[in-house]
């Protein structure tokens, strides 16, 4: 995450800020879904007959609003400097981060897929999708891919 922004400050590049904060959502959504795989290893109680698995539930749905309040943000920003546009600097440094942090992504997320179908948890396999498309955004701001700007909008929120 703070490599992100780094490359943010160096290229003040929008495409690599939506990246950013991508990674803020990543961040929050990974330490509420450990969380909840915790909470759900709790045997059933008096309070809760049918155990805390329902948690993940919870957790899946919170990723995704942070997700669309980061593709929120990422609209503002991004019709705020189409109006007042700004320089854009050490591109390729820039990209050379966001490269580095979008393969580390892909490899997380497909191992959180492939333990979350193991151990069956919704939670795993949504935090590692998101990691997955988080390398997709991280490769199209990095410039190592040429999709479309409604592709990476889609994507984002």
């Amino acid at each position: 995450m703070l490599a992100k922004f780094v490359a943010y400050f160096i290229t003040q590049s929008n495409a690599i800020l939506t990246d950013a904060l991508e990674s803020i959502v990543n961040v929050l959504a990974s330490s509420f879904a450990f969380y909840s795989i915790y909470l759900a290893t709790i045997p059933k109680d008096k309070n809760h007959p049918y155990g805390h698995g329902k948690v993940e539930f919870f957790s899946a749905f919170l990723e995704g609003t942070l997700i669309t309040i980061a593709g929120l943000i990422i609209i503002f920003k991004s019709t705020y400097d189409l109006i007042y546009p700004k320089p854009i600097h050490q591109l390729f440094e820039g990209a050379i981060i966001i490269g580095a942090t979008g393969i580390v992504n892909l490899i997380i997320g497909f191992y959180l897929i492939n333990t979350g179908k193991k151990h069956n948890s919704i939670t795993l396999e949504a935090d590692g999708k998101h990691l997955l498309t988080d390398a997709i955004t991280s490769a199209e701001s990095g410039g190592w891919c040429n999709f479309n700007t409604t592709h990476q909008n889609l994507l984002a929120g």
